[in-house]
């Protein structure tokens, strides 16, 4: 029968073997935590989940907004739990990597799945109609638009979260990681799959089309179109 040492705190008896207390699993790096989820403790993949999802929600909602934010959260960590026994720590890489690629990719399948959705849907409001009088653009009243209403809101982090989800994928994983999460360009590289150089090149265009966006959405108030920015 396996027991404990004399006051130690760091083990206890179960099943026949000796397991870390959850106080130590909160406290264990990550490759003690994936070694013992991988030996089936359920403790240590709730210590991973409970160490990462506020990170994966942040990169979740930057990416695809609040309404799916959590559900894909939820599905990373999923797809981890069903990976995590073919996961390895070689050639450096952490689990932080691992889970955030697994969450871009999730994230990216939203943002098409999305798009295909938008693609069977009729015009929106705002789109340009063709008459014999020329090219319209179709409105509606929108107080939501008017300057009392967006000096009320956060407005900043929200136009800023817009943007970026209006742009292409390419573009949206180097701001997200790089510019909002504060990854270094290698561990960016290593998430997205391409080379740091690559990287490099798609943040300065994605800052420069970021920034030409957000001026035209600060001016856009004023002329009582928002989506004129587009």
């Amino acid at each position: 029968m396996a027991t404990t040492r004399q006051g130690s705190s760091d083990v206890r008896p179960i099943g026949g073997q000796l397991q870390p207390a959850l106080g130590d699993f909160m406290r264990a790096p990550d490759s003690v935590l994936v070694r013992h989820a991988q030996d089936g403790i359920d403790q240590a993949f709730a210590v991973i989940v409970d160490r990462y999802h506020a990170g994966i929600y942040s990169l979740a909602y930057r990416m695809c907004g609040p309404t799916d934010a959590e559900d894909l959260t939820q599905e990373v960590f999923l797809k981890a739990l069903g990976k995590l026994d073919r996961f390895e720590f070689r050639n450096q890489a952490s689990l932080r990597t691992w889970l955030y690629r697994i969450a871009m990719n999730s994230c990216i399948n939203e943002l098409r799945r999305a798009k295909r959705r938008r693609s069977l849907e009729g015009p929106s409001l705002d789109a340009v109609i063709h008459t014999d009088d020329g090219a319209v653009r179709r409105t509606a009243p929108d107080e939501s638009c008017m300057p009392h209403v967006i000096a009320e809101r956060e407005e900043t982090r929200e136009i800023v979260h817009e943007i970026i989800r209006r742009m292409s994928p390419k573009y949206q994983q180097v701001l997200v990681l790089i510019d909002l999460e504060g990854m270094e360009y290698e561990e960016a590289a290593e998430v997205i799959g391409c080379r740091i150089g690559t990287v490099k090149s798609r943040l300065s265009r994605a800052r420069e089309h970021f920034a030409s966006k957000l001026r035209a959405h600060m001016r856009a108030p004023r002329n009582h179109d928002i989506k004129q920015a587009r």
